[in-house]
């Protein structure tokens, strides 16, 4: 048996370099994985969808600055029965032709104030895309890294069953020779039962953590995953992060963005109070135009005034509905400024906390893993009880258990803080091409 074993771990030990250079070979990193996740996903492209909308309507704002060209053309049968002229049972085939071009000069400033609204529209609209690709980045790392995790849980947990059926191996052979007693056969056997128990749970859990790093993916790993070596950098405090935040967020500039856009549509909504100056000329070609039979044509050069008087009401109305809009828009950035604020202080409390407990736990890993080596020892001398190693084992795999998830823990939680500040992706050097080419547009 031992020399089987021993043959084993050689065996494992050569193979584990070659393994190890097959993986690293046709592995994927953490950060090409989190860009592909971003560019590739339904949610952060229709965002892009949206953002294109928009600044179509830029646009179409911006034509208010252009003159309006109109042609129209008519033909038809035309009597007139007036003082000058009857031809009433012999009329004429009536014949329009007009070009009208009107140049707006003024309307209450409502082109400017448009402009400025989908300006300030377009911004929100990319600032919220910035967002939403900084929160699947933050998704795809934690699914990234909860996989990883759930390998090495996974290991721990074969690991585990491994070391117990070794031990009950033991037992069975010391029992045949007449040394040992069923109820220590027994004990073993019940404490490789729960180990492949858990073996189960840990197999469940694993394909838990793949089919969520799919959904965010889009797919399944191709190959193995790296450990990620980056390290972010954090602020000192937890004020210092929150400041970075107040200024870089993009779910934060995007609601101001939207109060700017609500000012401006406030501010459009006074246009009808004023009048509307236009220049226009309009040039028309007509025959047999009012009964005279022949050409009439006309020239004009007109600057034309207009200005409503009364319409119901709904101008006033128009305004107090702006003015709500502006004043809903600045509520919702103070509850998304809040909701940021909560987000950064969690995040910088799992960092610090957990950062702390993890040095506990190392040190605890540790010290059981050299009570294990001495109780083993003394178990194979008969000093130490079989249930003494049986529940320093369990402890031990326990403690290695716990260091993983902790380390994950405070790995996410830099994530999350990052994420919070809203520099995640400036963090991991991930460029957002698309929203840049269309404000560059």
């Amino acid at each position: 048996m031992n020399i089987s074993l021993t043959r084993l771990f050689t065996m494992s030990a050569l193979a584990l370099p070659i393994a190890l250079a097959c993986q690293t070979a046709s592995a994927i990193e953490l950060n090409t994985t989190v860009e592909d996740a971003v560019l590739h996903n339904p949610e952060f492209r229709s965002k892009l969808k949206e953002l294109h909308a928009i600044r179509a309507d830029l646009k179409g704002a911006q034509g208010s600055w252009y003159p309006t060209i109109d042609i129209t053309a008519g033909i038809g049968y035309e009597e007139v029965d007036n003082q000058t002229t009857d031809n009433t049972g012999d009329g004429l085939t009536r014949k329009e032709t007009a070009v009208r071009v009107t140049q707006n000069l003024f309307e209450g400033f409502g082109t400017e104030n448009e402009i400025d609204r989908q300006q300030y529209r377009m911004e929100a609209a990319a600032y919220e895309s910035e967002a939403t690709a900084n929160q699947i980045a933050l998704d795809m790392t934690e699914a990234y890294l909860n996989l990883l995790t759930q390998q090495k849980l996974l290991g721990l947990a074969e690991e585990n069953v491994a070391t117990h059926e070794k031990i009950l191996d033991q037992i069975s052979q010391r029992f045949d020779a007449g040394i040992g007693n069923q109820v220590e056969v027994d004990q073993a056997k019940a404490r490789l039962a729960l180990a492949q128990s858990n073996l189960s749970a840990a197999n469940n859990n694993y394909h838990d953590v793949l089919s969520r790093f799919q959904r965010v993916l889009g797919r399944q790993p191709d190959s193995a995953l790296v450990e990620p070596s980056q390290v972010l950098e954090i602020p000192a405090t937890v004020e210092d992060a929150i400041n970075i935040a107040l200024i870089e967020h993009p779910t934060l500039r995007s609601a101001n963005a939207d109060i700017a856009e609500a000012q401006a549509q406030y501010d459009a909504s006074s246009r009808t109070f004023y009048p509307r100056f236009d220049l226009e000329l309009l040039k028309t070609w007509d025959d047999n135009l009012a009964g005279v039979e022949g050409k009439n044509e006309d020239f004009q050069a007109m600057l034309r005034m207009r200005y409503n008087l009364y319409n119901g009401g709904k101008d006033k109305a128009e305004r107090s509905r702006t003015a709500s809009a502006l004043h809903q828009s600045a509520e919702i950035r103070n509850n998304s400024r809040r909701q940021t604020l909560e987000n950064i202080r969690y995040a910088y409390n799992a960092y610090q906390y957990v950062g702390q407990q993890k040095e506990y736990v190392k040190a605890h890993m540790e010290l059981t893993f050299e009570t294990l080596s001495g109780y083993r020892q003394q178990f194979s001398l008969g000093r130490r009880s079989l249930l003494d190693l049986l529940n320093t084992e369990d402890e031990y795999i326990n403690a290695q258990r716990t260091m993983a998830e902790s380390e994950n823990e405070y790995r996410i939680a830099q994530y999350r803080i990052a994420n919070g500040m809203g520099t995640l992706l400036q963090s991991m050097n991930i460029q957002l091409t698309p929203i840049n080419a269309v404000m560059d547009d």
